[in-house]
């Protein structure tokens, strides 16, 4: 088992009310820092975006309770690691029962190969995990000063091999993940035969997840995801909703005034 860092170890010596009042700040802070995330973003990946619904839904948006723990880590100084995010599956996502899973040598509690990695530092706790998936999503957070991590930090991100990779776009892309592996979408593909009524395979999510917002040439696989999306914002009855605890977000707009992190960031550098 891990060595508990002294964060786990504080962490753990709280009480109950001591936890409570903690964990209400860290939702208020998630929350201001998800709003920021969202405003880096192309406005097709928001939340109310062509492509943003299933990030969404990974999220929480919509709900009072259950948000997805966002989850930073770091590579102690020595620039981008070769993964830049991670999300836990659940033995449903993966195609198994629960039974069949544990056969398997599924363990929620068992470190991922991330976690266990020597070079990545988490800032905190990575995410919880438990029989339903990961609670949440590990992203790296850039610290460093050299070139590579302050292009990633931008809103602009940095190209390599035609992709895009930014720490806006990281965030999406696994709260995407997360979204593909809920119980709603889950229960959508069952009951409507799409994909067969099986999950979708980790290169299905990444077709749609890499290619579709950004590689406006590839129109079949765009044209095969939106219909994806249509059909399941149709599944997603006012009923289901409901059912589900989850709300269809607002269609996304540009930002017209800077965050205050813009203007800060402007200040400092007199502009």
């Amino acid at each position: 088992m891990a060595e508990k860092t002294k964060f786990q170890s504080w962490i753990e010596s709280l009480t109950p009310e001591q936890r409570a009042a903690f964990d209400a700040s860290v939702e208020f802070g998630d929350q201001e820092y998800m709003g920021e995330v969202q405003r880096k973003l192309p406005p097709e990946t928001r939340f109310g975006g062509e492509f943003g619904l299933l990030s969404a839904l990974g999220y929480g948006k919509g709900t009072n309770e259950d948000r997805a723990q966002i989850r930073n880590y770091t590579t102690r100084g020595r620039g981008l690691p070769s993964v830049l995010g991670e999300f836990s599956k659940s033995p449903r996502g993966l195609g198994y029962t629960e039974a069949e899973a544990i056969e398997r040598g599924y363990d929620p509690e068992r470190p991922s190969a991330l976690e266990k990695a020597r070079a990545i530092q988490f800032m905190g706790t990575p995410p919880d995990k438990d029989m339903s998936g990961g609670k949440g999503v590990s992203v790296f957070m850039p610290v460093g000063t050299n070139e590579a991590e302050r292009a990633y930090a931008s809103k602009e991100g940095y190209m390599s091999r035609g992709q895009r990779y930014s720490y806006p776009d990281t965030v999406a892309h696994e709260l995407t993940h997360k979204g593909l592996d809920s119980p709603a979408f889950l229960d959508f593909l069952e009951e409507t035969g799409r994909n067969e009524g099986k999950p979708l395979s980790a290169r299905q999510e990444h077709r749609y997840i890499d290619k579709s917002p950004y590689e406006v040439n590839n129109r079949m696989v765009q044209d095969d995801y939106r219909k994806l999306l249509g059909e399941f914002k149709e599944w997603l009855t006012p009923e289901r909703q409901e059912k589900y605890g989850v709300r269809l977000p607002v269609p996304a707009a540009e930002p017209v005034d800077p965050s205050m992190l813009d203007k800060l960031m402007n200040f400092i550098q007199g502009k």
